[in-house]
């Protein structure tokens, strides 16, 4: 009797157990319709988040209207699209997973400038959303120390912050989602750094000299080609927002040794391109340029067009100032053929040339043509320098130049689990759950050969 009770008890505790594992397992999956296994389109994005308790909205249970705000850096660029579709991705799940509508929805807004980098218009942005009193406030700070007033008067009234893409000093952040820079800008380097073989001047292009990413990714760019590539030399550092005292001295040096009544140049007619350019221009030993961010690699590809173009049109004028000396100096032979034709005794030049000084007297000809070849190996036989680009991020211009060799590779970044999991931080917050001081969200390093890789193909974003 007491064998059978016992295994009565086996059997009964087994099922439980079964049971148990099959109603966790339906529990994992809740966040998702349909079948089970099935895992929705944007799961690609969500695997690389790190840790893994960021992935999903299980266990988040806010209250009814809970109101969380997430500031982004851009409305318009394809990267803070991405962030903004991972964000609303996000809220769906979340409402879904609490079986709220209607009123009782959590409410997930986000908001960036319309001009992307716009310190201004994201400050003016975070005072109409503390004047509205959510819950908590996810930032991509533009400018890691501008907002700390606002910051302060979040903190006096009980709403807490998460930062998300770029970290903040200040002390009260909960939390921080973003791509490891660190480690993303030096694949970036020792990529760039093979590609050109080991050696010659690169050049950086960095978006701003304001925030957290671009200070981080510029310098461990810098740190890895120090450390690790003694022949290769960071010539220029740029900071696209300190580029108008380049076109100032650019302007300066136009304007110098100007004819009186010439049109001044003024430094407002100086394009970004341009200023690159000249730099470009100032470094013959320039083999590489790594940009921080998408327009900053888009800023680099339109100024090695303009180098390249300008060094084609220096080729032609070059080559049409060869043609007309020639026309002229072919001219004044005739002419002066022509004249002295014959010798005073009556025979021609060319009777002359037939006898033994035929050799000396061709001499002046064979030494003009080899002046016109080596005219030729310094000047249109002999090709620009050519110069390696890559960078961060990507965008539709910039796949297509993937495409046709103009960039040569990409730190592709994962936006959308950016802005998901940036909500499943600022829901943590809210819950006072905890939260992971850094929560990281993976990259990926594009090339022309493997960008249409299916793996890689669900994480670009256009």
């Amino acid at each position: 009797m007491r064998r059978k009770l016992m295994k009565t008890a086996a059997l009964a505790l087994t099922a439980a157990l079964i049971a148990g594992a099959c109603a966790k397992e339906t529990e994992q999956n809740h966040t998702f319709t349909g079948d089970p296994s099935e895992e929705p389109e944007y799961q690609a994005s969500l695997n690389p988040i790190m840790p893994s308790a960021y992935r999903d909205v299980q266990g988040l249970k806010l209250e009814k209207g809970t109101y969380i705000s997430i500031i982004g850096k851009s409305e318009a660029t394809a990267f803070w699209k991405a962030v903004r579709s991972g964000v609303m991705q996000a809220a769906e799940d979340l409402n879904q997973e609490l079986g709220y509508s209607g009123n009782d929805k959590i409410k997930v807004t986000y908001n960036g400038p319309a001009k992307s980098e716009d310190i201004d218009e994201q400050v003016n942005i975070l005072d109409e959303e503390l004047s509205r009193y959510p819950d908590v406030i996810g930032i991509a700070s533009i400018d890691e120390e501008a907002c700390t007033v606002q910051f302060d008067l979040a903190t006096e009234n009980g709403i807490p912050i998460i930062a998300l893409d770029s970290g903040n000093q200040y002390p009260g952040i909960q939390c921080t989602v973003k791509t490891d820079n660190q480690e993303a800008a030096r694949t970036g380097a020792y990529k760039l750094a093979d590609e050109i073989g080991g050696e010659g001047d690169v050049m950086v292009l960095v978006h701003d000299s304001k925030s957290e990413t671009a200070k981080e990714r510029a310098k461990s760019f810098q740190d890895e080609i120090a450390e690790n590539y003694p022949d290769i030399r960071t010539a220029e550092v740029v900071y696209c927002d300190q580029l108008d005292d380049l076109k100032k001295q650019m302007a300066e040096e136009q304007n110098e040794g100007l004819e009186e009544g010439g049109r001044k140049a003024e430094k407002e007619s100086i394009t970004d391109a341009d200023a690159v350019q000249y730099l470009i221009e100032q470094h013959p030993g320039l083999k590489g340029i790594f940009g921080t961010n998408d327009s900053t690699t888009m800023l680099g590809l339109e100024a090695i067009r303009q180098a390249e173009q300008a060094w084609e049109e220096g080729q032609k004028e070059e080559k049409d100032q060869r043609e007309d000396t020639d026309q002229k100096e072919g001219g004044r032979t005739q002419e002066q053929t022509g004249e002295d034709a014959r010798e005073p005794g009556g025979e021609t030049k060319e009777a002359a040339r037939s006898g033994d000084g035929a050799g000396e007297n061709q001499e002046p000809a064979q030494d003009s043509q080899a002046g016109g070849n080596e005219s030729g190996e310094d000047g249109e036989n002999e090709g620009p320098v050519e110069i390696v680009l890559m960078g961060f991020d990507v965008s539709k211009d910039q796949i297509k130049a993937l495409e046709e060799g103009e960039i040569s590779g990409l730190v592709v970044q994962n936006p959308f689990g950016i802005g998901y999991a940036s909500v499943v931080a600022a829901a943590r917050t809210v819950l006072q759950s905890g939260n992971e001081a850094q929560v990281s969200t993976g990259y990926l390093w594009v090339t022309q050969d493997n960008m249409n890789d299916a793996s890689i193909q669900k994480m670009l974003y256009q």
